[in-house]
């Protein structure tokens, strides 16, 4: 699990370093995948076990079953944003345009407003 965690911080940091350097279309992967390995450490230590999916909604659905919590509105909104980031920006035909600065801003504030419901509150601060 420590391993999960480190990467998901180290991912965002890239996220952030990346939106300043204005690579928005990294930043807003990184910020997908650190919010997604972040969520898998959560469950692998709950339940000892890894779901095999990159949605980062879905993550968060099952986090709120093996806690037994419900999450707010706000935060569940920003996994399933933050679901688009996975393939949109490592794949060239799978949208029709570069990702805009707004884009890789309202990714870095999903992932920030995850961290700090979720993560922040589980990982760091024991359960």
């Amino acid at each position: 699990m420590e391993t999960w965690v480190r990467r998901a911080l180290r991912f965002r940091e890239y996220a952030h370093e990346d939106y300043r350097a204005g690579r928005y279309d990294s930043a807003a992967f990184f910020a997908q995948q650190s919010v997604e390995l972040a969520l898998k450490a959560l469950l692998m230590g709950l339940t000892g076990s890894r779901p095999q999916t990159h949605a980062t909604g879905d993550l968060l659905r099952l986090l709120e079953r093996a806690l037994g919590t419900s999450f707010p509105d706000d935060v569940v909104r920003c996994a399933e944003l933050l679901e688009q980031h996975y393939i949109q920006p490592r794949c060239p035909d799978a949208r029709l345009n570069d990702y805009r600065e707004w884009e890789a801003r309202e990714a870095l504030d999903c992932m920030e407003r995850l961290w700090g419901h979720v993560v922040d509150r589980h990982i760091q601060g024991g359960g």
